[in-house]
């Protein structure tokens, strides 16, 4: 894949419909090829898509049946060490060494892997005994390391709010002090970690972004409806290129029918809109930035819609997916 950029996308329906795959597309071309097949699971339902840092022709995503590891750049797939019945949401590297990496599940179990992601180990299973009960067990949806110091790493939970731990996974702590107005509120999304010395905290839930300046112990909203008329937020995550602007993905509401990007460039102060003249469908459920060339932010939306900028923002693209692939949930770009 040397010298091109690349769009992976997974479509799936977490209500059961639509066709689940995976896709892959070169940027400049029209055409998406379906590479479910090879060693992936059946209908596989993507979570989460990830690309190795130093290696772009490893391609690892998170499933309903498990973790998958491609190292042709998605042409074949082998199936991860991890324990049978595992559904795979977050997939995060070591930030000093990428063959370090961690994941989130289903039932709030960690796991750490030590040679690329071929195998895990258990590391822990973040409990949260004031967790109301929901339709559905408890899941780990989004992972953030600090990048200057990766021991420390926040989680977010669906439902549980957000969690914290200092010893690299091993141990943590609910860090939920005023992260939502409600206890039943805290469906945690989303999570990252931004500006210079990572003391900031964002977390994506159904009532916003939600802001901590000291690493989880306190929190606050930034009202980011107030520049958007949106409040309901399914991800975020920082610029490759500035620890201090932010992008994340708006809503009515899970099932609504309208959604966006928003950018900060001040670390949540204040927010804008990003994807201008776009007519979205649906809420936004995933946005990546390509670590090698920021300009380009790409975003899904829960019916299907691939949309994309390579100028920063200034111009924006629909990137069709074939007929029959209704929903997306994760998405990666990647030059290589």
């Amino acid at each position: 894949m040397a010298d091109k950029t690349y769009i992976f996308v997974g479509a799936g329906n977490p209500a059961g419909s639509g066709s689940a795959g995976f896709w892959r597309k070169e940027i400049s071309d029209d055409h998406w090829e379906e590479i479910s097949e090879n060693g992936l699971c059946p209908s596989p339902e993507a979570r989460e898509i990830v690309v190795h840092p130093q290696n772009t022709d490893k391609v690892y995503i998170g499933t309903q049946r498990g973790l998958y590891l491609s190292k042709d750049g998605g042409n074949h797939w082998q199936r991860a060490t991890l324990p049978e019945g595992r559904t795979v949401f977050p997939i995060r590297f070591h930030p000093n060494n990428p063959d370090v990496m961690f994941l989130g599940t289903e039932g709030n179990e960690v796991y750490r892997s030590d040679d690329g992601g071929e195998t895990w180990q258990y590391l822990s299973t973040i409990i949260n005994p004031d967790a109301v009960q929901m339709g559905f067990p408890p899941r780990i949806l989004g992972m953030a390391l600090e990048p200057n110091n990766p021991d420390a790493m926040s989680a977010a939970v669906e439902v549980g709010g957000a969690a914290r731990s200092l010893d690299g996974g091993k141990n943590w702590e609910i860090i939920n002090k005023n992260l939502a107005p409600l206890v039943d509120l805290l469906d945690s999304h989303a999570i990252s970690v931004g500006g210079a010395s990572s003391d900031n905290v964002f977390v994506s839930n159904r009532t916003g972004i939600w802001r901590s300046r000291d690493r989880g112990s306190n929190w606050e909203n930034t009202h980011v409806e107030k520049f958007s008329g949106h409040h309901y937020s399914r991800c975020n995550v920082i610029a490759p290129n500035d620890p201090n602007t932010i992008y994340a993905g708006i809503g009515l509401n899970f099932g609504a029918q309208q959604g966006g990007v928003m950018r900060s460039q001040d670390l949540g102060d204040t927010w804008e809109r990003f994807d201008h003249g776009v007519d979205t469908t649906a809420t936004t459920f995933h946005v990546e930035a390509n670590p090698k060339h920021p300009e380009q932010v790409f975003f899904c939306t829960l019916s299907g819609q691939v949309i994309g900028t390579e100028d920063g923002g200034a111009t924006w693209k629909e990137h069709s997916l074939p007929e029959g692939a209704k929903t997306t949930m994760g998405l990666a770009i990647v030059s290589g």
